[in-house]
């Protein structure tokens, strides 16, 4: 049967600095609102406490009660900011630091590259991707300009990295679909021109000129969207195994 606990401790960093979680399975779960040198400060005070004599003292042995010296609880507070005020001069003299047990050291370690891990997490922001650039086009179809509003919502997005390779994907992208709307604005005069006028000696000339102006706008378009495939089918050779 499973084993129910008569009572349940909730702890959250409102409440606590450092929060650190050892299953009895799986890997610790490590939650902190303190600056990187200050928790591994703290996390060495823990660990030399546990290191300590505490109750092994000789006045300990002898009385059968805790030491009021060796066995005095630390204050947290206190833990806290002796841990503030050692953590800079810490690490600019480079201490040597006292061997502790190996699998202290492996906690330590585990707890270093968590923090690590989650700070990279959360200062690399997402690179600019071809589905970032094509789902911004398709979420300003309505609009006036649909090529200007995406050029402007992607100028706008300072968070999303941009490497060189990315961002000429992103103007293939844009110029197709603007060069496609020239030449929509092109076919749509040469219709309203031979609808207004008919085909006549006056206005072959410039029909013809219309329609000229249309292949050869149309033709960069798809010639920017062949450039495009096979730049991702290059990717995408390269990303698989």
């Amino acid at each position: 049967m499973t084993r129910i606990p008569d009572a349940v401790a909730v702890a959250s960093l409102d409440t606590h600095r450092l929060i650190v979680a050892v299953p009895n399975e799986g890997p610790a779960e490590v939650s902190c609102n303190l600056p990187r040198p200050v928790a591994a400060s703290v996390l060495r005070q823990l660990a030399d406490g546990l290191d300590s004599p505490a109750g092994r003292c000789e006045t300990a042995l002898a009385t059968g009660r805790p030491c009021p010296v060796h066995d005095a609880p630390t204050s947290p507070s206190r833990a806290l900011l002796d841990a503030g005020a050692e953590a800079a001069p810490a690490a600019t003299r480079g201490m040597a630091k006292a061997q502790r047990p190996a699998s202290l050291d492996a906690l330590l370690s585990y707890v270093a590259a968590t923090m690590t891990h989650e700070q990279q997490a959360t200062e690399e922001p997402p690179a600019l991707t071809v589905n970032d650039v094509r789902d911004a086009l398709a979420f300003n179809a309505g609009d006036r300009d649909q090529v200007l509003a995406t050029l402007r919502d992607v100028l706008l997005d300072t968070t999303a990295t941009r490497t060189p390779e990315q961002a000429l994907a992103a103007a293939r992208i844009l110029l197709e679909a603007h060069a496609r709307q020239i030449a929509a604005l092109v076919e749509a005069h040469h219709r309203a021109t031979r609808s207004r006028w008919g085909l006549t000696r006056s206005t072959r000339g410039l029909l013809t000129g219309y329609e000229g102006a249309r292949k050869i706008v149309t033709a960069y378009a798809a010639g920017l969207a062949d450039e495009q495939a096979l730049a991702e089918g290059a990717a995408n050779e390269q990303v698989e195994p």
